[in-house]
């Protein structure tokens, strides 16, 4: 009987162990997570910032409370991404806003294979 217990215990601590390594390949060091609302101008939505050093994966797209918002070359200032994310706006006609059922994150880009990352932005509020 001792045996068999030990030997589930192995194969679960390995499973875990390989579970592990396979997901860290795809985790990336995101910091400095942050998002601010915004309300101007008949335009409602975020300003999404994080800062990324991983130059080997290319954040394409950033979800924050359930719209997704394309990310480009013109969002990123050295290591740190700015994205403006918008919610509702009458000044672009036509405007459409993309939603998305996914929690808050990050879709990457790497050696051609596109991966989402869940991610926990905090929210800056003035005060």
């Amino acid at each position: 009987m001792k045996i068999s217990i030990s030997k589930s215990i192995f194969l679960l601590f390995s499973f875990g162990v390989f579970f592990l390594f396979s997901c860290s390949r795809q985790l990336l060091d995101v910091k400095n997570q942050t998002y601010k609302s915004y309300n101007r101008n008949s335009e409602k939505g975020y300003v999404v910032s994080f800062d990324l050093n991983n130059t080997t994966a290319v954040p394409k797209s950033v979800v924050i409370n359930g719209i997704i918002q394309d990310i480009s070359a013109a969002n990123k200032i050295a290591n740190t991404y700015q994205v403006n994310v918008i919610a509702q706006t009458t000044v672009i006609h036509g405007y459409q806003v993309k939603l998305e059922e996914k929690e808050n994150g990050i879709y990457f880009k790497k050696d051609s294979k596109v991966f989402f990352q869940p991610v926990k932005f905090k929210l800056i509020t003035d005060k």
